[in-house]
């Protein structure tokens, strides 16, 4: 029989949280691709409009980055998601995930239960060990502070003593190399899924545009 609990995570994590956190990738991949473009012309004039795309792309980034993070009732965040797994981490059983691979001569080997053993249950548990989504929500909540904080300050809102020092391009990636790295553990733990990576492959010649005449 089905649990519903597990299921409710897998529709998060294969929904909208897998949509969120692919997207978080497709924008910092298209913005650095434009990079890489305007770097190898450097007879380009200064433009306001870089400015203004390094705005915009910080600015959208970190919000989505301060949602994947955020933990409370009601949402539906990759932050959300493995504080509830912490919270009831009994019912991801050594059983249920061995149970998700389809591959029997893995199955005969042994193999998806030494890999639980490893990623989920390093005291040979027979469910997933509450210590190591409590570590990762901490661990995502250390990653995507500044972040967090640059957002509620300055975005959502305008404070009266903001704090000092603002997130560089450096940390806004390595929050992003995080969240990814955290989607891709707990997709595996819900579906037995593997990402070899998350960066896109765009499937159309998106760059041809810069190869036309914008003004006439």
């Amino acid at each position: 029989m089905a649990d519903s609990r597990i299921e409710k995570w897998r529709r998060w994590c294969d929904g909208q949280i897998k949509s969120e956190v692919l997207t978080l990738h497709l924008h910092r991949y298209a913005f650095r691709e434009v990079g890489a473009i305007v770097e190898a012309n450097k007879s380009l004039p200064e433009s306001y409009f870089f400015e203004c795309l390094e705005d915009t792309y910080a600015t959208t980034q970190a919000v989505a980055v301060r949602r994947q993070a955020e933990a409370r009732s009601r949402v539906v965040t990759l932050g959300q998601l493995v504080t509830e797994i912490r919270d009831d981490a009994k019912r991801l059983t050594r059983k249920f995930w061995v149970g998700l691979w389809d591959n029997s001569d893995a199955k005969r080997f042994g193999v998806p239960d030494a890999a639980f053993t490893t990623q989920f249950a390093p005291d040979r548990g027979d469910h997933l060990d509450p210590a190591i989504p409590d570590a990762d929500v901490q661990r995502l909540t250390d990653a995507a502070r500044s972040v967090t904080t640059y957002v509620d300050q300055h975005v959502a809102h305008s404070d009266a003593r903001p704090q000092a020092g603002l997130p560089t391009f450096r940390e806004l990636d390595e929050t992003i190399d995080f969240i990814g790295h955290l989607f891709v553990k707990y997709a595996n733990l819900l579906t037995a899924s593997t990402w070899a990576t998350l960066e896109p492959a765009i499937q159309h010649d998106w760059k041809a545009v810069f190869r036309r005449r914008w003004i006439k």
